[in-house]
């Protein structure tokens, strides 16, 4: 059959399931289905929205049977795979992953549905109705009875919601499907038979010499084994030491539990963390991708439901589909979180013959496979409980989590992995594979050929890899901060904030970027961590300075202030707090940077930001506890800044001598015209309300009322200072000891002024300021402040929202989901738009 004559059969079969109803035992039409040859581009295209919401609203039970034969298809192949099968299951995985988001549109966490309830999550005990179409169908398989066995029985005890994900996590580990055949080593040694035909005397000559090496290397065995023993030792002595600083007991240990290694490690998809093994060739285990990332789809599909929960009722418990995928005893699990989180860190975006747009002539399916198994890791972490991160073994020193708390609702077998890792060999390998991707990014804009390499595009999942892991292991953020070089996060994180700051539809990337540098500036290892010397080039427009990446922090945040998109605003108290969490490690300030951040103090003091509402004097007072932080624990090395604010002294003075008559009349002359208009609003509300009061009682309360909350909200519609906002705003306005500093310097550098007439070199300036000592003249040193980021549900339902947003609008060439029932946060098409 051609492939114009198989999509059009195909799309009769469709238009016959809308259009009428198509008995179960019609076996002539389902068989002729799901062996019609079809790609998932012409399934999609052929199964369009408005069909699969028609099918689920007016042909029910067609619906049920193409969803049970599909799973039942899947079933049987998962337990007989054999290959001439294979084409016939890639129809049952598109079909179903077209056909389950709008089940799920009717789910439990969706407008629920009875009959979506009862297909997906009902038993053959539990409703007649399902179990009517089930034993008629599942018998009825590729190279099946119409009877079932016991086995077959078993299974359909189980509701297909359970079938098609455990379906789905069978198959991405089906021999010769999505990876090799796996066989058990008989002959570990690898020598073979020995040859008996040789003569006796000959035999024993063999012997002896065979015997010589064999001891020979049993010696060299046994050494080796002596050596990796002591590194063991001395590695587990390191693990022990991280463990007890993130407050983590001593590994306990119990009889039986889930062992949390991947067994046969050998189906795993790539080489890595927790797989040991390097039998890995790319030339073979890529030509599984294109399978790998059809079942993911799968699975991503059954996995959709949090996008149709209203946000203000989303409950991360809720989702079934995703408990079931994330349970103790869902199939593969183990192996599958080790092969998407190895996929993921083992990719290189740069991998390829070392000429300048080869990927273009390059398959792209590894890369949208690495992009597929970052959002499927992201999902399924994204669910369910925090894992306990304090370490169990078996006897046979295997990291294991025990059956009680396995079975505890919400578990989720995903993040109990992520938490349990502890090896400093595994965590560094993390974060260097993580910075490896995020770096790729810069690189591959950073070259003569503009578009010459390949960039990561999945670098937004990536990042929210890295959140979850911070989140989940309190060893990885330790071990980072203190063995890793911090910088490497930092410069992309801080690239990609910069480049992005006034693009509307990347205003969630820059959320991401800030709670990931709020989180990290919270420890006391980052903000030293930040003192090494910036030399990276990036491919944008950022000012050359002489620093470290604690500068390009404060250069990156800068323009996000006075350069960036207006909808950052709610982020203005994050970017000073990162500021301020990093100032008292703040070795050596750069020119720059000085400048930058008196020049943003001057802003932030002008009268129009400081009276634009009653607490805008916050921003001001954090970037003043950055100067004093500076000064106070890092004078030597900060002469720039202490330059910076001699030159802007004024500005300074007239915040110390704030009084209330000169904040009203400062608050009149920028904002007069608008309190001005307030008033004459009030005043004509009062007017009408004279006019009124003639009118019944009943009305005229009634336009009293209006009168009054109308008045009042003219009267407020902007902020006037008060001698409570005055007491307030000197409160929170630290100026002591910039007063002291310039009570002294100012003096010393007026007379360096006028004896050189006026003609001096900046740097003889900033020579004097190096060299003079502030001891005995500034205040005491106040206590060093750290505002760390604290967990809330707010941010973890953001987190979601955020990564369900990457998700959907990445499978717009193959829209999985449509946009028209989706509540978890809002969509917006252009039709809209011009309406």
């Amino acid at each position: 059959m051609g492939a114009s004559a198989s999509r059009e059969k195909f799309s009769e079969s469709i238009t016959s399931l809308i259009e009428q109803d198509v008995s179960p035992d019609n076996a002539e039409f389902w068989d002729e289905l799901w062996k019609i040859p079809s790609s998932a581009e012409e399934v999609f295209e052929l199964i369009s929205p408005e069909a699969a919401r028609l099918l689920r609203d007016q042909r029910f039970d067609n619906l049920a049977t193409l969803f049970t034969q599909a799973i039942a298809q899947l079933c049987q192949i998962v337990e007989t795979p054999y290959s001439i099968y294979f084409d016939q299951a890639l129809n049952c995985v598109r079909v179903l992953t077209r056909i389950l988001p709008f089940l799920l549109e009717r789910g439990d966490l969706g407008n629920a549905d009875e009959n979506v309830e009862n297909l997906c999550w009902g038993t053959a005990g539990d409703n007649d109705d399902a179990s009517s179409f089930k034993d008629s169908i599942v018998g009825r398989v590729v190279g099946g009875a119409d009877h079932l066995t016991r086995e077959e029985e078993e299974d359909a005890q189980e509701p297909l919601a359970l079938l098609v994900v455990h379906a789905a996590m069978h198959m991405l580990f089906l021999p010769q499907f999505t990876c090799e055949f796996f066989e058990e080593n008989n002959d570990p040694d690898g020598r073979g038979d020995m040859n008996d035909d040789s003569d006796s005397s000959s035999n024993e000559s063999v012997d002896s010499k065979e015997e010589r090496q064999k001891k020979e290397a049993d010696a060299k065995k046994e050494a080796l084994d002596e050596e990796k023993k002591i590194e063991k030792q001395i590695e587990e002595q390191g693990d022990s030491f991280m463990r007890k600083e993130a407050g983590l007991r001593e590994t306990r240990y119990a009889e039986n539990g889930i062992v949390l290694l991947p067994k046969p490690a050998t189906i795993v998809w790539a080489g890595g963390i927790g797989v040991k093994t390097t039998k890995f060739n790319d030339a073979t285990v890529r030509k599984f991708d294109k399978n790998r990332i059809e079942v993911l789809r799968l699975l991503l599909a059954a996995c959709c439901d949090p996008l149709f929960s209203p946000s203000y009722e989303y409950n991360p418990l809720a989702s079934r589909w995703l408990g079931v995928a994330t349970a103790a005893d869902s199939p593969n699990a183990i192996c599958l979180f080790y092969s998407l989180f190895n996929t993921v860190m083992s990719y290189d975006p740069k991998h390829g013959i070392g000429v300048p747009y080869s990927g273009a002539f390059a398959s792209d399916s590894h890369a949208r496979l690495v992009t597929l198994s970052a959002q499927v890791l992201c999902v399924l972490l994204d669910c369910g409980l925090s894992g306990d991160p304090q370490p169990v073994k078996n006897d046979e020193d295997e990291p294991i989590v025990e059956f009680e708390e396995a079975s505890k609702t919400g578990f989720n077998l995903f993040r109990t992995i992520v938490a349990r890792i502890d090896s400093r060999q595994d965590l560094t390998a993390i974060y260097k594979g993580l910075t490896k991707l995020l770096w790729s990014v810069h690189e591959s804009r950073n070259t003569m050929l503009p578009g010459s390499k390949q960039g990561l595009q999945c670098y937004q999942e990536v990042l929210v890899i890295f959140w979850k892991i911070l989140e989940e292991n309190p060893i990885f953020m330790n071990h980072v901060l203190q063995n890793c070089d911090v910088s490497m996060i930092v410069v992309p994180v801080c690239y990609l904030m910069y480049t992005n700051r006034q693009d509307p539809s990347q205003i969630g990337l820059i959320h991401l970027c800030t709670f990931l540098l709020l989180k990290l500036s919270g420890e006391r290892s980052f903000g030293v961590g930040l003192n090494k010397i910036f030399n990276t080039k990036l491919p944008c427009d950022i000012p050359i300075f002489g620093g470290g990446h604690a500068d390009l922090i404060a250069i990156t945040l800068h323009k996000m202030v006075v350069n960036g998109s207006q909808k950052l605003i709610p982020l203005y108290s994050c970017f000073f707090t990162i500021i301020c969490n990093i100032s008292p490690y703040w070795r050596s300030m750069s020119l720059v940077a000085a400048v930058k951040l008196v020049n943003l103090f001057e802003v932030l003091s002008s009268p129009k930001f400081l009276f634009s509402e009653h607490k805008a004097f916050n921003h001001l007072a954090l970037l003043l506890e950055v100067f004093n932080n500076v000064i106070q624990y890092q004078y030597h090395g900060s002469q720039h800044l202490v330059y910076a604010i001699i030159r802007k002294k004024d500005i300074f003075g007239r915040l110390a001598t704030m009084s209330l008559g000169r904040a009203k009349s400062l608050c009149e002359k920028v904002y007069g015209k608008k309190i001005k208009a307030a008033v004459k609003e009030h005043n004509r509300l009062l007017k009408m309300k004279k006019a009124n009061e003639e009118d019944d009682d009943e009305e005229d309360e009634n336009d009293s009322d209006d009168t009054d909350s109308d008045g009042e909200e003219g009267r407020s519609s902007h902020f006037k200072p008060t001698e409570e906002w005055l007491s307030e705003f000197k409160e929170k306005m630290p100026l002591e000891t910039i007063k002291r500093l310039l009570q002294h310097l100012t003096p010393v550098i007026d007379e360096i002024i006028n004896r050189e007439e006026g003609i001096v070199d900046e740097g003889e300036i900033l020579a004097v300021l190096n060299n003079v000592t502030m001891v005995g003249l500034l205040p005491v040193p106040h206590a060093i402040v750290i505002r760390k980021y604290q967990p809330n549900q707010y941010t973890s339902l953001w987190f979601t929202a955020y990564l369900w947003g990457i998700i959907f609008v990445g499978h717009q060439s193959l829209p999985i989901f449509d946009g028209e029932a989706i509540e978890l946060f809002q969509v917006s098409t252009g039709k809209e738009e011009e309406d």
